[in-house]
């Protein structure tokens, strides 16, 4: 009997989902912190394609491809999704679900995330779920399982006791390592050796988890880090009370991603360890400028950047809870310290560190200007990590003032709803002293920041997410939005940087945005276009338009009806869909990027091929390339 295939329009929600978080067109980079994207409730398409207990394995083969193809920026929806399987499919869908699970999951992060949700999601604990667990722990090496079950040795809630306790897992006979690592995980390296002795192949085993134990142990700061070096342990081997030691730090930053570097920059400046003429300051620079180094990760001009523009706030963006606490911790500081003038820094008038104040001991120092050069010099080392995706570019940008102001008072445009009271035709003279108080009444307050992160403009992010395409790309058309339409921007690809191209963007003749102007610009100019990328911080920045020039479009910028046949149809769905027609790109993209404002609907689902990502973070690259690659639509 075949495998009833998935429906194409369930096949779309699904993959959206696995890329985005969302079943519908939309990147929200936020979205992952919250815990009401993994309920039960969550990915309905599952619900719909595994209705009636259908045998659809087909809905697991797209889940296990998807990470294959490695688009994907979060494994919390690979392993979410797999949950689902586990709850609302048949008995087939199931075994091969957890034959999915065996594959994909291959870090003990990894396997515990999945087991988290199956606790969450309450799928149990039967015999599928104990057969997965025992063949995690057997198709690994013995020496290999030692390393990464001393590294992990618990996440997300589940730890490997309750895993291998839960499972009633068995070890063969024959097997003494593996036996002795099972040993340790459930009992402890001393009771382990009792019950294994010296038995044949365990020495070797035990050997590499006295080390590990020592290295929890070490009360030694510069002795644990003479361990960390020689056995190139990673952040996860170093204790708790290790965490604050820069001679640790200096031996395990070697082992670091650089992804995982930029991410904990922020913690090593707060512990005090980037002065000019410290240890840790020389590594750090060395690794930044290691082109090698840099080759071998996968990291983002944007994200380089985002770190880059935190690190000169000194601080990554905080959300109101964790922002309070900072605020309390600041005050208690506050009582230990004195402002010197001269410098304009916070100076500590005690000498002995307790150890709660120990991480946050430099956090009031300015950042390293090293540290800023060399984060200035990664982003050009990264322009090209990221692979070609040979489709044909055009991008659009606002690039008016408003882009690059961070918290400003703009003029409210909203059309007073009908009902009101109009105004006077000749209003109340207003005294001059409350003249700035009407002014204020009359504009509103705009966070013209990126969304989830906003240390970085909306400007700035926009061209260096232009730059990059447009230096690893061959066929890419810069424009700006004006009044008349669009006008193309001329920037040397290979020689061109972020001010540059800001100087050369910023001096077009600007004007009010139009979505659809890209499209019809294309389609009136014979312009094979792939993808057409529009980046503004609200779109409803159309609201600024006069009202013929809004038709087609509903409240906020949202998705509408079409206009009166005396109107002309703005909508840029529709434009998209008349150019497929007329030019002959039958899988034109549109992507529209509204980077300082939430408000946004450019579809209202039923379209393919069209994208709303809302603010950035260092993912929203690797969502667009595997958008105009077709991985989602």
């Amino acid at each position: 009997m075949s495998t009833p295939s998935l429906d194409p329009v369930l096949h779309n929600r699904l993959t959206r989902y696995i890329h985005t978080g969302n079943e519908v067109p939309t990147y929200f980079p936020g979205c992952w912190t919250s815990h009401k994207y993994f309920e039960a409730d969550k990915l309905t398409v599952l619900n719909e394609a595994l209705a009636d207990g259908a045998n659809n394995v087909e809905v697991v083969n797209v889940i296990l491809q998807a990470y294959k193809d490695g688009w994907y920026t979060r494994f919390e929806t690979i392993a979410f999704a797999l949950t689902k399987c586990l709850l609302v499919g048949s008995s087939a869908v199931k075994e091969a679900t957890y034959k999915a699970a065996a594959e994909i999951c291959k870090t003990p992060e990894e396997m515990m995330l999945f087991n988290k949700f199956t606790r969450l999601l309450k799928t149990g604990n039967g015999r599928g779920w104990c057969k997965n667990i025992k063949d995690w722990y057997l198709k690994k090496e013995p020496l290999e399982l030692a390393k990464e079950m001393t590294r992990v040795r618990a996440r997300y809630g589940r730890s490997h006791k309750t895993l291998l306790r839960k499972s009633h897992f068995k070890i063969p006979e024959e097997d003494h390592a593996r036996d002795a690592v099972v040993k340790y995980a459930i009992f402890g390296l001393k009771r382990a050796k009792q019950l294994v002795g010296d038995a044949q192949g365990t020495k070797e085993i035990f050997d590499y988890i006295q080390i590990v134990e020592d290295m929890r142990h070490c009360e030694d700061p510069v002795a644990a880090g003479a361990l960390a070096a020689q056995h190139k342990f990673t952040l996860d081997h170093v204790p708790g009370h290790l965490l604050t030691s820069q001679h640790v730090w200096n031996a395990i930053m070697p082992q670091f991603k650089l992804e995982e570097l930029l991410y904990h920059i922020q913690r090593i400046h707060n512990m005090g360890f980037l002065t000019s003429d410290s240890a840790t300051t020389a590594i750090l620079i060395s690794l930044l400028n290691d082109q090698e180094f840099v080759k071998n990760s996968n990291v983002t001009p944007l994200a380089v950047y985002i770190t880059l523009c935190n690190y000169k706030k000194k601080s990554r963006p905080l959300k109101h809870d964790k922002a309070r606490v900072a605020a309390d911790k600041e005050l208690r500081r506050r009582s230990k310290q004195m402002f010197d003038s001269k410098t304009g820094l916070w100076e500590w008038t005690v000498t002995r560190r307790h150890p709660k104040e120990v991480k946050h001991w430099g956090i009031d120092q300015p950042p390293n200007p090293a540290v800023l050069a060399a984060l200035n010099k990664l982003i050009d080392l990264s322009w090209l990590l990221s692979p070609p995706t040979k489709a044909r570019y055009m991008i659009t940008m606002d690039m008016r003032h408003h882009m690059f102001k961070g918290r400003h008072f703009c003029t409210n445009y909203v059309v007073p709803k009908k009902g009101k009271r109009a105004k006077p035709s000749n209003p109340p003279v207003i005294p001059s002293s409350d003249a700035a108080t009407a002014e204020k009444k009359n504009k509103t307050h705009l966070l013209a920041e990126c969304f989830y992160n906003k240390h970085v403009t909306p400007g700035h992010a926009a061209i260096i997410l232009a730059l990059q395409i447009l230096k690893r790309e061959k066929n890419v058309k810069l424009a700006v939005f004006t009044e008349e339409g669009v006008q193309i921007v001329t920037i040397e690809r290979n020689f061109s940087n972020i001010e540059e191209a800001e100087f050369v963007l910023r001096k077009a003749n600007l004007g009010r945005v139009q979505l659809d102007a890209p499209i019809e610009w294309a389609a009136k100019n014979n312009h094979k276009v792939d993808v057409f990328i529009n980046m503004v911080d609200r779109t409803t920045r159309y609201m600024e338009l006069e009202q013929a020039a809004r038709g087609g479009r509903g409240p906020g910028g949202r998705f509408g009806a079409p206009p009166a046949p005396e109107l002309t149809d703005h909508c840029p769905v529709r434009s998209l869909q008349r150019y497929r027609e007329s030019a002959g790109v039958k899988d034109a993209k549109l992507i529209v990027m509204s980077l300082a404002s939430h408000r946004v609907a450019t579809t209202d689902g039923s379209h393919e091929g069209v994208l709303d990502i809302i603010g950035i973070d260092e993912h929203v690259p690797k969502v667009m390339d595997a958008f105009t690659l077709g991985q989602f639509k």
